[in-house]
């Protein structure tokens, strides 16, 4: 696992500055802290920082081919590389180190570009080709690596992180407003948006190139729903089982110990249980714990229940509600806004895993793949809820939006709200209603950004064209597998896990299994309120009964309570702050109103407030009128 980052020239007579590049590989050093390495060669230079995981002591980067004409540097974890290696040998090809990532090098010289199809495995790759003077860049199928661009009249930057990019002087903080406006839809910035106009994302399953001064960008893997009626559900079972089996062994691939986190789901459990079945050792997990009174938040004693029946070597710890010192660290993880919450106990518990163990494996995905979401469960009622007489659902509406919230300590008001909210939408407007934060920003947005961003495209219209799906619950995992799990829970994954040297893997998403659940008719996911049928029936021999009994919980904190309680004054603070009622951005009486709101306990505002202050303090830390940057490892 590494951070990569380079640039190239569009003038081939001018010669690269050795010292850019370590500029922006130094702002990656928590990717990497093993060791550093560049490749300076005429108008390109390739680099990158390595945290060792395979060929510890001889895989350093960049790796060239056999006569030093192609070189290499790659972020992230090829898991077929011998299998592949062994096929490259046949054919003549020389290997000078057993690491993973040359085999990409000599697979490029077979294959070109194409080579990516063949790899198995997360990554994000730059190849410079100095016989075609051409520059590849790569990003997995999912999207679990990053990789950022930034092209311009003088040639095109590339970095596994933005922090790296913003080391150049020709990389602008000109804000996008149209990816402000998504952020707080999302809580994320989606697609190949970044918040700085002039930067960037390759989408997953794309790949990049330029040459001679010209960009070309094509994708080269997708999945979409194809449902396979012909097998019975005993056949889907027994392939399923085996599926998952093939997906967690791949990914144990490593020279360094692997640990796991472990929660009270089952993603997580059944994953323990796959990885004790082929250890000799036994597997480390981790589970982070909460101290609060706010609802069933505290998982520790269903993981105890799967650590026990496995044998792990399990470790918890427990994070207080006093986040504060801790958040300016975690927003400049992400470089950009980012709302999600559950960067908290996520930041905690690889904390404390990077301790231990350099590789961890993660549940992450089972419940996209599955059907594991309550509003994959709420769209299927929504079709039901449809044929009640409009009067009816009118009143039950207005009886609904009149609940008070309860402190934080259940979602079931919140989520009754959203559901009757989005009851009177077609299907996919329905969706989008459920997940967005604010489902129209522009109530939170200043008056001129609401101007500037009037008509622009939403990426969730864009997703929801491109899947295609007939079955409504079709339409929702695949969006999500396409939106939500690359731009918010592998961002989410990547930032705060790198920020501690970490490297983290989710066999759940491996490509191979993917492509068989796409084929999984969709009653097979979700039946009646009943989330994650047959994935449940898979894995329950491999579970205690009373983790198979226990409801979803997620892997949340009780931010409700919170900002009426400990965090009240950071919200205050932030909400209150001259940028706040200053900000270009913000509508600050709308900022207000939601505030009020929310501490009264007339509504539940935990998410968009949320999102509002890790907005005002990215500002204050990444926007030129505000101090420098905070790096992620300070």
């Amino acid at each position: 696992m590494c951070g990569i980052a380079g640039f190239i020239h569009s003038d081939p007579a001018r010669p690269a500055v050795a010292a850019r590049l370590r500029a922006m590989c130094d702002a990656m050093v928590h990717r990497g802290p093993d060791e550093g390495g560049e490749y300076v060669e005429g108008p390109v230079a390739i680099g990158m920082r390595r945290l060792s995981i395979i060929d510890v002591a001889g895989g350093r980067q960049p790796i060239a081919n056999e006569d030093n004409t192609i070189w290499v540097v790659q972020n992230g974890e090829i898991y077929n590389y011998r299998s592949l290696r062994r096929e490259l040998e046949a054919m003549g090809h020389t290997f000078r180190t057993t690491s993973d990532t040359e085999v990409i090098v000599h697979l490029y010289e077979e294959w070109g570009p194409e080579c990516v199809r063949l790899l198995r495995g997360m990554f994000a790759f730059a190849v410079w080709d100095s016989r075609q003077r051409m520059l590849t860049l790569a990003r997995d199928r999912v999207g679990i690596k990053p990789i950022y661009y930034a092209e311009g009249a003088e040639g095109l930057l590339f970095a596994s992180e933005l922090k790296a990019l913003l080391t150049q002087p020709e990389i602008g903080r000109e804000l996008c407003p149209r990816a402000l406006a998504e952020y707080f839809r999302h809580l994320c910035v989606p697609g190949d948006m970044t918040i700085f106009a002039g930067v960037r994302k390759i989408l997953p399953g794309h790949v990049l190139t330029f040459q001679k001064g010209e960009v070309r960008l094509r994708r080269y893997w997708s999945v979409r729903p194809d449902p396979d009626e012909t097998q019975t559900e005993g056949e889907w079972l027994e392939q399923l089982r085996e599926r998952l089996r093939d997906a967690v062994e791949s990914h144990l691939v490593a020279d360094v110990p692997v640990g796991a986190f472990l929660s009270g789901g089952l993603d997580s459990g059944a994953l323990v249980a796959l990885m004790a079945r082929g250890s000799a050792e036994p597997v480390r997990t981790f589970t982070v714990g909460f101290a609060t009174s706010a609802g069933r938040f505290d998982e520790r004693e269903a993981a105890r229940a799967v650590a026990k029946r496995y044998g792990t070597d399990h470790r918890e710890c427990l994070l207080e509600t006093d986040v504060g010192a801790v958040f300016p660290r975690i927003v400049a993880a992400f470089d950009e806004p980012f709302g999600n919450s559950s960067a908290i106990p996520n930041w905690l518990v690889c904390q404390e895993t990077a301790r231990h163990v350099k590789v961890a494996l993660s549940g992450l995905g089972g419940d996209e793949l599955f059907g594991g979401y309550e509003r994959y469960v709420g769209l299927s009622a929504g079709e039901k809820y449809d044929q009640i007489p409009a009067p009816v659902r009118r009143l039950f509406t207005w009886a609904i939006e009149r609940l008070r919230d309860d402190g934080g300590a259940s979602y079931a008001r919140d989520r009754l709200k959203r559901f009757v909210r989005a009851g009177e939408l077609p299907p996919r407007d329905r969706y989008r209603e459920m997940i967005s934060a604010f489902a129209r920003p522009e109530e939170i947005l200043h008056p001129d950004v609401v101007e500037r961003v009037k008509g622009a495209a939403r990426r969730y219209d864009a997703v929801v064209d491109e899947v295609g799906a007939r079955d409504v619950l079709d339409l929702a995992l695949f969006s999500d597998l396409a939106m939500y799990l690359p731009d918010d829970l592998l961002t989410l994954t990547d930032r705060v896990s790198m920020a501690h040297s970490l490297e983290v893997r989710v066999p759940y998403l491996d490509h191979e299994l993917l492509e068989f659940v796409a084929r999984m008719p969709a009653r097979l996911k979700v039946r009646g309120f009943q989330k994650k049928w047959l994935f449940r029936k898979a894995v329950a021999p491999w579970l205690p009964d009373q983790h198979l009994r226990r409801p979803k919980q997620g892997f949340s904190v009780p931010m409700a309570a919170w900002l009426r309680g400990p965090l009240a004054p950071m919200l205050t603070d932030q909400t209150d702050s001259r940028a706040c009622r200053e900000s270009p951005w913000l509508d600050h009486k709308a900022v207000r109103r939601l505030v009020d709101e929310h501490v009264s306990g007339r509504a539940n505002h935990e998410s968009r407030l949320w999102a509002l202050v890790c907005f005002l303090e990215w500002e204050r830390q990444f926007m030129p009128s505000h101090a420098a940057p905070i790096r992620a490892g300070q």
